[in-house]
């Protein structure tokens, strides 16, 4: 905890010194992945406190009050965060909003912040779940108890995930004006109330809270529903296998691969494409041919069901089987239509190539300067040959690395710098080099005497006496 609080720390007091926008969006990347840490360390320090094993607890409340001080320095300068991302617009119009859109804007504030801790609870949750399914007893009382958890802290992320859902189809239409703030802010307490209480053991979930918004239209329209159903409804769909295969056996289930054809009765292609598959197998397997075609229940059941597009696209690909039966090749196929053939090839023209899964290289500069047209508008191509960061200088190469992020010209700096016996530190964000062989080395670090780039202050070399490298803070790749 201690060794995460100084991290933090020391990032913090990086974002307030950035000399530009790129180091500060860098830096509060770096502040956000150690305050998850700290989060996954509190809930770690939860865990132990609850149990009995454990007599005195001075030093984990201590550690638990040391991170939450560390969560909310972030909560504010991840306010300030948000302010910057909607920019000047945002800002000017703030004062403009009249009630109405003000009201708005904090309702869709609410929503989002909701589904920010919901998430954060989610991932907290998996990486527990990983510990236990990585450690623990395979059997006896214990395993069962740990099999057990397992199972309700998976069914309590499947709840997080459905709300998460709910709540972004709220946001969704709050933003598109198909749902008034007011009905957000009847329900705000409902929703903070399980947001902040769903981890208690004895917390009673109320099931039907998004039925007074009435959202059934817009589940279907953004296909929400299927998705909840799996999980809400598993036992119900394991139930109807059963009942249906009370006189028939499970393969009387339809298997049967669609194809396309011209008639527009999905009965009348149920009967066809039975027709014209019944003699390739009719030796291999009756029973589930003679129960597609003669049940009734299973052609009322096939006529309530839509054809999804999968099946509509694999009926021209792939001449009409059936699963499982024999391997005879199949000669009587039925033909496609003139129309599907040509339709076919007009698909197979148009087949995306290796080079459309390639990202355009379009050059965007993030601050763009009105200039005359005589001067360059993009980098010359010479700055992407790795030959010429041979004769850059050491002061040149840093100004590349540390102004040029995300851009391949910052990896050939680097390159270049490494092999110049430069070696970059993960947790300062800063290049070392061995000033002489190091007094100290073990298989975690080496200590001594190192030259460091000061690239914040000075913009120059120093040198640090007494240093210790530690090895899982060198970046090698």
């Amino acid at each position: 905890v201690s060794e995460g609080v100084d991290t933090f720390e020391y990032i913090f007091a990086k974002i307030s010194h950035a000399s530009n926008n790129n180091q500060k969006d860098k830096y509060e990347q770096d502040l956000k992945k150690e305050i998850k840490k700290l989060q996954r360390l509190r809930d770690q320090i939860k865990t132990w406190l609850a149990s009995n094993d454990i007599k005195d607890k001075r030093a984990l409340l201590e550690n638990r009050k040391l991170i939450e001080s560390q969560m909310e320095r972030f909560k504010q300068i991840e306010k300030e965060m948000k302010t910057k991302a909607y920019s000047r617009e945002g800002l000017m119009q703030k004062e403009k909003l009249d009630p109405k859109d003000k009201e708005k804007a904090d309702a869709a504030e609410f929503v989002t912040n909701a589904v920010d801790e919901l998430s954060r609870q989610i991932e907290t949750v998996e990486f527990e779940i990983e510990q236990l399914e990585g450690s623990g007893a395979k059997r006896g009382k214990k395993a069962a108890e740990r099999l057990h958890r397992l199972e309700d802290m998976n069914r309590t992320n499947e709840r997080r995930k459905f709300h998460i859902n709910r709540l972004e189809l709220i946001l969704r239409l709050l933003e598109n004006d198909q749902l008034e703030a007011d009905s957000i802010n009847d329900l705000k307490d409902v929703i903070q109330y399980y947001v902040e209480y769903n981890q208690e053991p004895d917390f009673e979930e109320d099931e039907g809270l998004y039925d007074e918004l009435n959202l059934e239209e817009e589940e279907q329209l953004y296909e929400i529903r299927a998705t909840d159903e799996f999980h809400n409804k598993s036992d119900s769909d394991n139930e109807d296998p059963i009942k249906e295969s009370n006189s028939k056996p499970t393969r009387t289930e339809p298997e049967i691969i669609r194809p396309v054809k011209e008639e527009p009765d999905f009965k009348s292609k149920t009967e066809i494409t039975t027709k014209s598959t019944y003699p390739e197998s009719h030796t291999a397997t009756p029973p589930p041919i003679a129960s597609v075609s003669n049940s009734t229940d299973t052609s009322s059941s096939l006529q309530n069901k839509s054809i999804p597009k999968t099946e509509v696209v694999s009926a021209w690909v792939e001449p009409p089987k059936i699963v499982n039966t024999s391997k005879k090749p199949k000669k009587d196929t039925p033909k496609l239509p003139v129309a599907l053939v040509d339709l076919g090839s007009c698909f197979e023209s148009h087949v995306p190539d290796l080079i459309d899964s390639e990202m355009p290289k379009i050059y965007q500069p993030k601050n763009p300067i009105v200039t005359p047209a005589y001067y360059p508008q993009q980098p010359l191509p010479i700055f992407d040959n790795p030959v010429l960061y041979e004769k850059f200088d050491i002061d040149t190469l840093f100004f590349i690395f540390y102004f040029q992020p995300g851009t391949y010209q910052q990896y050939l700096a680097a390159r270049e710098l490494r092999k110049q016996s430069w070696r970059f530190h993960k947790k300062y964000s800063t290049w070392f080099q061995r000033h002489e062989e190091p007094k100290t080395i073990t298989e975690d670090y080496e200590q001594g005497i190192y030259i460091y780039f000061d690239y914040e202050n000075a913009w120059c070399q120093r040198k640090k006496t007494d240093f210790r490298f530690e090895y899982r803070y060198l970046e090698d790749s």
